[in-house]
């Protein structure tokens, strides 16, 4: 009966995995054809189907994606035996990630809060980058994948983020286009999509706060505190007999 569940479990692994790469493949394909010359009118730029669809349902996915990854979790265990050291070292810098994802994500809610949708925001995080929030949530995702253990976990956290995300991004960006017009095509010239420039920071010395969204974004980041409480009390319940473990995982 186990042997029959770990085939199961792993043609399920295979599969998403499988799906996952396609969509990265795709993101990226769409992402390029979204990076046209500056020069070109905003009314030209417009989102692929699959963008609209996924900037539509990404919560959704995501809850769902995240509900396949604690299942396994449930279940599972990694396969390596770390030592003490090795384990603390990555328990560590997972951490560390996890904090910087949340930290950085209230810093970008922030700056963009008080101006969301009522123009174009180039101070803090965004000075850097033009989609911060989405950077701190992938080095999120990296913390939590230390903290499994885990390179599949790891690799399919990263794999599901690279293959909607890019899809999400070019969306919005297109909306964005259409609402703020030359000034966001300024923007773009000069600012980096997702690999942020820190000889481009600059900061503002008084903002406007949108209390709500900022009260929201400290909830919001709290997910991977959570994220991290859970992995801890899933491994602990491993380790002590009470949550079986059924299969092993890379």
């Amino acid at each position: 009966m186990r042997s029959h569940t770990l085939i199961a479990v792993k043609k399920v692994q295979l599969n998403l995995a499988a799906t996952l790469y396609s969509a990265a493949t795709q993101a990226n394909n769409d992402i390029q054809n979204h990076m046209t010359d500056p020069a070109e009118p905003t009314q030209a730029r417009s989102a692929s189907a699959a963008s609209t669809f996924l900037e539509k349902y990404r919560l959704i996915l995501s809850k769902v994606f995240v509900a396949s990854i604690v299942a396994l979790l449930l279940f599972s265990a990694s396969r390596w035996e770390l030592a003490p050291l090795s384990a603390w070292l990555l328990d560590s810098l997972g951490l560390i990630l996890l904090l910087v994802a949340c930290l950085g994500r209230v810093w970008c809610t922030m700056y963009l809060g008080g101006y969301k949708n009522s123009k174009v925001v180039t101070a803090g995080p965004y000075s850097m980058v033009r989609n911060p929030l989405y950077v701190f949530s992938f080095i999120g995702a990296i913390g939590l994948g230390l903290l499994s253990h885990s390179l599949l976990i790891t690799a399919l956290l990263l794999v599901f983020f690279i293959g909607i995300y890019p899809f999400v991004i070019a969306k919005e960006e297109a909306n964005l286009h259409g609402l703020f017009g030359d000034d966001y095509e300024q923007y773009c010239a000069k600012t980096p999509r997702l690999m942020p420039s820190l000889k481009l920071f600059s900061k503002s010395s008084q903002l406007p706060v949108d209390s709500k969204r900022l009260e929201w974004s400290f909830f919001d980041s709290g997910a991977f505190v959570l994220a991290f409480i859970a992995l801890t009390g899933i491994r602990l319940a491993h380790e002590s007999g009470v949550l079986p473990v059924l299969f092993y995982v890379p």
